[in-house]
């Protein structure tokens, strides 16, 4: 997702890059995608030797830690399995129908950089664009706290919204025991993502949703359907079904994405108060793709405003969900493993 200004940085050498994707890796560990994990710690070996992920890569050095460079070189890839231009690889890809066997894929990994070296270069430079549906499974209870304590319709804003699938979270169903909220038929239902739950007896309305980013995506073409699945991760099937399910849903429920500044989105739709609705701006994973200027002005237009602000953005060893500063909750990077912690 890509929302306003983002950080510049000297030159990395190659080891700093190499770090970086290891990084990922330990994080896909963490968060159950082993065969991603493999294939990035090979590659972060073969750019210390010179192979050609350092060749697919020169030029990006330059880059933030937090630019998600790992991401997308596996999205670049995942991309050409997914259209059938590497049918080699794809025995191993989950995502298609592949064992997941990590060793036997590298090899061929690595060839497929070497042979379509430009390709994924060029697709490399573009962003990292993870609408990450899960994500709603914990915002969810702050977007219930807020119709809850001011008994309002809801405008919600979304800053970095993507494709706006997350735009879309009242109409999907979660689940908790025997408690539950949202559309029991709905194509996206979220089971067993919750260690402690949020109160799921609360009713909330949307009554008008709106985001922006600088690269939105339409989920509904055959183009924005690929470009988001290239970036789940390959061998987690469950992501997939959740994106599937959130396309449908976007197919009959609109959302408006604009392409824009976050900052230029809030000073607008800030400007002036909107009576009978309680707007709620809410963003996440957002925060380390801005500046800390950008930051600090995000930060002062939403205090300035008679707004609630829902976040979801990484804590100490966790992600938090907070709503106006108060933590309310903490997840894995995708919404699982949400514990509700407000009484």
């Amino acid at each position: 997702m890509r929302i306003g200004r983002g950080s510049s940085r000297l030159p990395a050498p190659a080891e700093v890059v190499a770090g970086w994707l290891r990084f990922q890796a330990h994080g896909c560990r963490g968060l159950g995608s082993p065969f991603y994990a493999a294939l990035l710690e090979h590659a972060a070996d073969d750019l210390e030797a010179g192979g050609p992920v350092r060749q697919v890569l020169e030029g990006f050095e330059g880059e933030s830690g937090w630019s998600a460079l790992a991401l997308r070189l596996m999205g670049a890839v995942h991309r050409l399995v997914l259209t059938g231009r590497l049918p080699e690889l794809a025995r191993r890809y989950p995502s298609v129908g592949g064992d997941g066997d990590a060793q036997a894929a590298w090899p061929v990994f690595r060839a497929a950089l070497a042979h379509h070296r430009d390709e994924i270069h060029g697709l490399v430079e573009g962003p990292c664009q993870t609408n990450e549906v899960g994500r709603c499974a914990a915002l969810v209870g702050g977007f219930l706290e807020v119709a809850s304590r001011t008994g309002l319709p809801l405008r919600i804003l979304e800053i970095g919204a993507s494709a706006g699938l997350n735009l879309r979270w009242d109409r999907y169903r979660y689940e908790a025991g025997s408690a539950g909220w949202g559309d029991p038929d709905s194509p996206v239902r979220f089971t067993g993502v919750f260690e402690v739950a949020p109160p799921l007896d609360r009713p909330a309305v949307v009554a008008e949703r709106k985001g922006c980013d600088l690269n939105p995506i339409d989920p509904t073409t055959e183009e924005g359907s690929l470009t988001l699945r290239s970036f789940i991760w390959a061998d987690q099937l469950e992501r997939f079904r959740l994106l599937e399910g959130a396309i449908e849903v976007a197919r009959r429920e609109p959302a408006q994405v604009e392409r824009v500044d976050a900052l230029a989105f809030l000073r607008r739709e800030l400007a002036a108060p909107r009576p009978g609705v309680a707007t709620v701006v809410y963003h996440s994973v957002v925060m380390q793709y801005l500046d800390e200027d950008a930051r600090k002005e995000l930060t002062g237009l939403i205090e300035a405003a008679p707004v609630a602000h829902l976040a979801m953005e990484p804590g100490e060893g966790t992600f938090e969900v907070r709503l106006d500063g108060v933590l309310l909750a903490t997840s894995k990077a995708h919404g699982t493993g949400v514990r509700w912690i407000v009484s």
